[in-house]
Parts: C-alpha cells; sequence; structure tokens
C-alpha cells in the first residue's frame, strides 16, 4: 500500500529526489576523478612508475606546452614543476627537461633547481638545498659537464667547501697515462689502473691546490691484485719524493707516516686490521680537522694521529712491488676555504663556548640525558634544538648528576620554551643486547670546529656486553665516535634508545663504550617527580632514512661556557 502525506502526494518523494540528487553528485565526483587520474602519472620515491595506492607523487600536465607540474600524493604539496621535452611514463630518469626546473621538499621550500638546454644537457648552475631552506650545494655545469673546482657546499652555518671529484669518465685531470718499462697507468670506463712491471712499486698524482688546512680525502681502491705483503694507498700532502705523506694497506695492515727530507717517519707500522676487503673496492678516507687527522677503511676508524704536515699540493696513488691497483674515485674535500669558520659565522654565544656534547630529551617538559663529563665544569649550559630545520638555544640547569656511571640530567629552564609536542621514540622495554647487535647514534661530533652543526649519524655493533676493565655498567661498541659525540643516545636496531654514549679509546680500531639503559633509568628514578618515559614505537616501522629523520628532532646539542 502506498502511503499519502495529507497533501495526497507520497512521503517517498522528498527522499526519492534526494537519493537521486546523492548519487548524480557521487556520479559526478567519481567521473572527475577518473578523468584526473587518466591525466597523472603515479611514481614511487625512486621515480618509476607506480600505481596510485603506492604512490609517493604524480605528475600531471599544465595548459602551456610542454609544461608539468607533480605533487605529493599525501599532503598535496608541490614536488616539481618545469618543462620536459621528451617525456618518459615509466621512469623520471629517461625524461629529457628544459630550461629551469625546480622539486620541492614537503614544506614547500625547494629542494632542486637544475638549467638544461634545448637538447636536454645540464647547463649553468644546479642548486641543492637543506630543508630548512638554505643553500646545501652548488655545482656549475658546461654542456653536461662539471665545470673544473666549481663544485661548492655548505654548512647550515654558511661555512663552504669546495669539493673535487674525480670517478674517471676521461682524464680531466690530467693523470700521467703513459706505460713504461717500469710503470704503466691508464683511464678506462671508469677505472684508473696502476701497474707496476718491477720491484720498485709505482705512483700517480694530480695537484689539487688548497686554500684551507682542514679537508677530507676518499678513495675507493682495489688491491685484489696487489701481491701478497705488497702495499698500495693514497699519497697526500706530497711536494716530491723526499716529503710527502702517506696512507697505505695490505691486506690484512695499514701503515700510516711521512717521508720529510728523505727521512720516512711511521706513525702507523704494519698495524693489523680486518676491514680490508681483499676482493673488492676499499674505500680509503682521511679526515684532516683541527690539530688531528683520522683514517678510516671501509667507514671504519683505523687511527687517529696529530695533523701530519703538509709539504706539497698533489694527492694521489702509490703501491709496492710487482702489483696492479684500480682505483675509481677519487675525492678531495677542501673544508672551509673561504675562511668563513674564524669566528664571522658564529653566534656571539659559539664564539665563547668551551667544549660541546650531544644530549637526548626525554621529557615534553625539557628534560635531557647526557654525560657527567660534558656539564661537571659548565659555568652555563647551553642547548641548541634545531627543528625543521631552524635553530633555537636555550638556558639549562644541572638537576641530577650520577659521577659514578658518568651520567647527567639537565633541564632546560627558559620560559620561552614550548614543551614538545610528542615523543615519538621509545625506550627499550626489558633486556640487554647481545655481542653482534647493530647500533647507531645521532649526535654533533667536532660541531663547533669544522664538521658543523647538522646531527651527525654513525653505526657500529655491539663488540662486547662489558666496558673498560670490565665495568658491567657499559657496552663496549664499534661506533666510531669523535668529540662532541659524548652523551649522545644509543639506538638499536628498532630506532629503541638503549644507552648513552660516553667515552672512546684512542688510537684504537673503532672501541667506544656506552652506559647501559638500567643504568640510565636509576638516575632517571632520582629525580623529585619521576617522569612517564617515552613509549612511542613508531619509529620501528619505518626504515633507516626515517628512523634517523625522527629520532634528531630528540637529540640536542649541549654548548659549556
Amino acid at each position: 500500500m502506498l502511503l499519502l502525506s495529507t497533501s495526497g502526494q507520497s512521503s517517498f518523494g522528498p527522499f526519492i529526489k534526494t537519493s537521486i540528487l546523492l548519487f548524480v553528485l557521487l556520479f559526478q565526483a567519481v567521473f572527475v576523478d577518473a578523468q584526473t587520474d587518466k591525466d597523472r602519472t603515479y611514481f614511487n620515491k625512486a621515480g618509476k612508475s607506480t600505481s596510485k595506492s603506492l604512490a609517493y607523487y604524480y605528475r600531471g600536465k599544465t595548459d602551456k606546452e610542454n609544461q608539468y607540474k607533480s605533487y605529493y600524493v599525501h599532503g598535496g604539496a608541490l614536488y616539481f614543476e618545469g618543462e620536459i621535452s621528451k617525456i618518459s611514463n615509466t621512469n623520471e630518469a629517461k625524461n629529457q627537461y628544459a630550461k629551469t626546473c625546480i622539486w620541492y621538499f614537503k614544506n614547500g621550500n625547494k629542494k632542486t633547481e637544475r638549467t638544461f638546454n634545448d637538447a636536454g644537457i645540464e647547463n649553468g648552475t644546479t642548486v641543492f638545498y637543506y630543508e630548512g631552506g638554505k643553500v646545501w650545494k652548488e655545482i656549475e655545469y658546461e654542456d653536461g659537464k662539471m665545470a673544473q673546482n666549481s663544485y661548492k657546499e655548505y654548512t647550515e652555518d654558511g661555512i663552504a667547501s669546495r669539493i673535487y671529484e674525480e670517478y674517471f669518465k676521461n682524464n680531466y685531470n690530467d693523470w700521467d697515462l703513459y706505460t713504461s718499462d717500469k710503470t704503466g697507468a691508464e683511464i678506462n670506463e671508469g677505472m684508473l689502473t696502476v701497474s707496476s712491471f718491477t720491484k720498485e712499486g709505482a705512483s700517480r698524482y694530480v695537484s689539487f691546490p688548497s686554500q684551507s688546512e682542514d679537508f677530507v680525502i676518499e678513495a675507493l681502491i682495489n688491491i685484489e691484485d696487489v701481491k701478497e705483503g705488497e702495499k698500495a694507498g693514497i699519497l697526500f700532502g706530497f711536494k716530491d719524493w723526499q716529503n710527502y705523506n702517506f696512507f697505505v694497506v695490505t691486506s690484512g695492515s695499514f701503515y700510516i707516516g711521512m717521508m720529510f727530507e728523505g727521512i720516512r717517519s711511521y706513525e702507523a707500522d704494519g698495524m693489523y686490521t680486518d676491514a680490508v676487503d681483499k676482493k673488492s673496492f676499499n674505500n680509503l678516507k682521511i679526515l684532516s680537522i683541527g690539530d688531528k687527522n683520522i683514517y678510516s677503511i671501509n667507514g671504519q676508524v683505523q687511527y687517529k694521529t696529530d695533523k701530519l704536515r703538509s709539504f706539497g699540493s698533489n694527492i694521489g696513488f702509490a703501491l709496492s712491488g710487482k702489483s696492479v691497483a684500480k682505483i675509481n674515485k677519487l675525492v678531495f674535500k677542501e673544508i672551509d676555504f673561504e675562511n668563513k669558520n674564524t669566528g664571522k659565522n658564529l653566534s656571539r654565544d659559539d664564539l665563547s663556548v668551551k667544549s660541546t656534547g650531544s644530549g637526548l630529551i626525554f621529557t615534553v617538559d625539557g628534560h635531557i640525558l647526557t654525560n657527567y663529563h660534558v656539564v661537571e665544569d659548565a659555568d652555563e649550559i647551553l642547548v641548541e634544538i634545531k627543528k625543521g630545520g631552524v635553530s633555537k638555544t636555550y638556558h639549562a640547569n644541572l638537576i641530577q648528576k650520577d659521577k659514578t656511571n658518568d651520567l647527567a640530567i639537565i633541564k632546560i629552564h627558559d620560559v620561552d620554551f614550548n614543551t614538545m609536542e610528542n615523543l615519538n621514540f621509545a625506550f627499550q622495554e626489558r633486556g640487554g643486547l647481545n655481542v653482534g647487535a647493530s647500533v647507531f647514534t645521532i649526535g654533533y661530533p667536532l660541531a663547533l670546529n669544522g664538521m658543523g652543526k647538522d646531527a651527525k649519524f654513525t653505526d657500529g655493533k655491539i663488540s662486547s656486553k662489558t666496558g673498560y676493565n670490565e665495568a658491567v655498567n657499559s657496552y663496549q661498541t664499534s661506533i666510531p665516535i669523535q668529540p662532541g659525540n659524548s652523551g649522545g643516545p644509543m639506538f638499536n636496531e628498532q630506532g629503541a634508545f638503549v644507552g648513552i654514549l660516553s667515552s672512546v679509546v684512542r688510537g684504537t680500531d673503532n672501541v667506544s663504550y656506552a652506559i647501559k639503559l638500567n643504568y640510565v633509568k636509576n638516575i632517571i628514578e632520582l629525580l623529585p617527580e619521576i617522569p612517564t618515559l617515552p613509549n612511542d614505537n613508531r619509529a620501528s616501522e619505518v626504515d633507516l632514512e626515517e628512523k634517523v629523520k625522527i629520532l634528531s628532532e630528540y637529540v640536542v646539542l649541549i654548548k659549556i661556557k
């Protein structure tokens, strides 16, 4: 039976009209969305085409010819804008770009700005930015090739480093490529091969003039064809065969030293290492900062010395005996070549800082864990927090200490400190760490002495469940740490907080110590009001890159006056 209203019309009339209207609107929305999807190409983070559900960003056409814009799928922020003269719908790396193209971070700041000619060849200045908006790198290109001495890198404090990169695509840097009855050298398919045909050995070097005393040298060297017991490695500060420095390796040892006026002097003479890979390329690195040189093999710090004298501007490679060495990368980074680290770029607070350390915020109202030795001689404690690329400095007081275990808790007391919205990390709930477990730290090594005030990531393994002299309060780790890492947090593979880094044994192969979590919890329990410990496990659900980004928000630079 059809029910009628008092007006004689069906009571379902308005309902039916409303339903039809909703259906039409829904159909239009679905149709428009379908039409929009036809104009979009979805890509993953690596720029490869993917489905909409797995996409990181999508690309769409604008009204102008060859002009495109891309947007992040989540949040809808602009990802890219520019001209693409030849386009690929499967792989962004196959696009041919034209004119000036810009990529963006999710916060709207520029990420990369590149300029191309009509043939799609990079030409002009390419600029990379920090997420906070400051310039990170500048590279000049001339018809697709990096202009000589044009690669500059900046810290967020404005300290400029000039970088010379050699990947042996050609002989741009004028290596001595010749063959004699004693030695030979050739560049082929991205490789410099240096050969010795006699027991006298061989070498090749080029000049990288430097205006700075601080530098980094890094090379990838394959010693598979270096005879057992013979050496191969880096020459630096080379003037002539009477005056130079060296860092060379064998399959199981390394040598560091200098030749001065024809007299050889060793800092490390055949010291054992298990870091060298005989069957593959080895990353040899020399970091010369302040008054120290630091030497690493495949990311593992092997030795530290006082800074060696630089006799000349030549850098290259040498090998002993009848052997062959292959090199496919050489980087020379000239730190602060504009001499901005003389105090002009430092704040008034930084100029009077006596020492620095690292710390971990563990309450929303500004309690911070660190080492006692970081703050024990402090007349004033400053805490620098970086969030969203912006740094702000606060004053803090020492409120709890444990001299025996080298632990301290400080607290920010500035009235303008806004409490943290939340703490997106967790303390490890229970249990210790086993030998071999992967761990990492985030901290501020040498922050005011050349390495800059960006948080640095380093990782390693648990080497022992006891510390120095078998101390039960500590782990021994292989995490390489420098001055300024003290007080920094140690995290396990899942990103949970497991301890506080406290010390390092100088002149040893990657030996550092971290105070165990149980002892950290003990000092927290001495506070007048015991806080609830962070227990957010979201860091465990993301990849390492994202873990570091999340956890860096809570790691602070501590400056002592």
